[in-house]
């Protein structure tokens, strides 16, 4: 049975959600990883032993990640162990984006950029679950968020009558409802942050200095070895 973790990162111009997809066992192996990473930063930085791996706050020495602040080799380390953990355990990534200028110019009367994203991700989703020949439905999990009702509700109109445009599928492969989880409690919704952010960042972000463009590619190149699928979709 494959899970799919899913989590968004956007600003005013760019909205994108990425998929972390695995088999229990393998977010098993992540889930253990995971708890030996907060462990270790825990005892030669002094980051809380629960500290939740968030991409914006590891990368920025901020919240929880405070005492890496101005350790920006460290905290690379710590942001390329858990991707490192997750391609070895066999977690596969699918990005979905979409150009909110565009959009908004193209259309006198656009649907909202998480709608329109998670809609092409939901079909990817479907797609590479046929593609692993799965015999049992995909099951979906997305951090809590204050209009997850609407997001159901969305889901289930594409069950019944389809998803919008030339690749229309009632998403068969997918199990219904998509469920919400908090990221603090689920290593899986952390990695799909991850991975979320990075992609974000890599997509928009002039590096102003060498050492983080070159941090950002060896980020990236990890990812990349277990990406199956990325676009960014400019109506």
């Amino acid at each position: 049975m494959l899970l799919a973790y899913v989590d968004e990162s956007y600003d005013r111009d760019f909205y994108f959600i990425a998929a972390a997809i695995a088999p229990q066992e393998a977010w098993d192996n992540v889930e253990k990883a995971v708890a030996d990473i907060q462990s270790r930063t825990h005892l030669e930085h002094g980051v809380p032993a629960d500290a939740e791996l968030h991409g914006h706050e590891i990368m920025g020495g901020a919240g929880e990640w405070a005492p890496l602040r101005g350790k920006h080799r460290e905290a690379a380390g710590v942001y390329a162990a858990a991707l490192s953990a997750a391609r070895t355990a066999g977690v596969e990534f699918i990005f979905r984006g979409v150009d909110i200028g565009r959009l908004n110019a193209r259309y006198r009367y656009p649907d909202q950029p998480h709608s329109v994203v998670l809609g092409h991700l939901l079909e990817r989703i479907d797609q590479r679950a046929g593609q692993r020949q799965e015999t049992d439905p995909v099951i979906v999990i997305a951090d809590e968020i204050a209009t997850q009702e609407e997001h159901r509700k969305q889901f289930e109109a594409y069950q019944l009558t389809g998803t919008p445009g030339y690749r229309s599928t009632t998403l068969p492969r997918i199990s219904s409802p998509i469920n919400f989880a908090s990221s603090r409690l689920s290593p899986g919704l952390q990695i799909a942050d991850l991975a979320a952010y990075l992609h974000h960042r890599r997509n928009t972000v002039v590096e102003p200095h060498p050492a983080g463009a070159r941090t950002v590619r060896r980020l990236s190149g990890i990812l990349e070895q277990t990406t199956v699928h990325n676009l960014t979709w400019t109506p």
